[in-house]
């Protein structure tokens, strides 16, 4: 029989799991409207392009930014599938974690999330509260 070197008793693993979900709540209620707030509103129409601009800065640069923006990109995805059995803006910080990441399939996905109503009404809602334009969506 062999022994690990650190056993966590259940009671311990849903502590850590509250305090998960209580800091993934919190940093969505804080990123969440800012990084909706920020983006410019035809963000969801040029989204392509800009991505294409992205792939002619210089390669150490562009490495440098493509794994950072990977790395929050998935950390979002990630928090955003938690908010969805947890409290938070799940699709919402899914949304936002796909549109960071440099997938195959990405923006199938984000269409597939932006054409749904909720999620419009959801990010101009915050835009209003920002008094900022209401977002601009492409036809399906």
């Amino acid at each position: 029989m062999t022994t690990l070197p650190f056993q966590i008793s259940f009671t311990t693993l849903l502590e850590w799991m509250g305090l998960l979900s209580v800091g993934t709540f919190l940093v969505s209620l804080l990123l969440i409207p800012f990084l909706v707030s920020r983006a410019s509103a035809s963000f969801f129409l040029i989204h392509a392009s800009i991505v294409e601009k992205r792939h002619k800065r210089h390669p150490a640069i562009a490495l440098m930014i493509k794994i950072i923006r990977n790395g929050l990109g998935g950390f979002l995805c990630l928090a955003g599938i938690i908010m969805l059995f947890l409290p938070g803006q799940g699709l919402l910080t899914i949304l936002i974690g796909v549109s960071l990441l440099d997938i195959p399939g990405r923006q199938k996905m984000l269409d597939l999330l932006i054409h749904r109503p909720a999620i419009q009404h959801g990010l101009n809602w915050i835009r209003r509260k920002t008094k900022r334009p209401p977002f601009q969506f492409p036809e399906k």
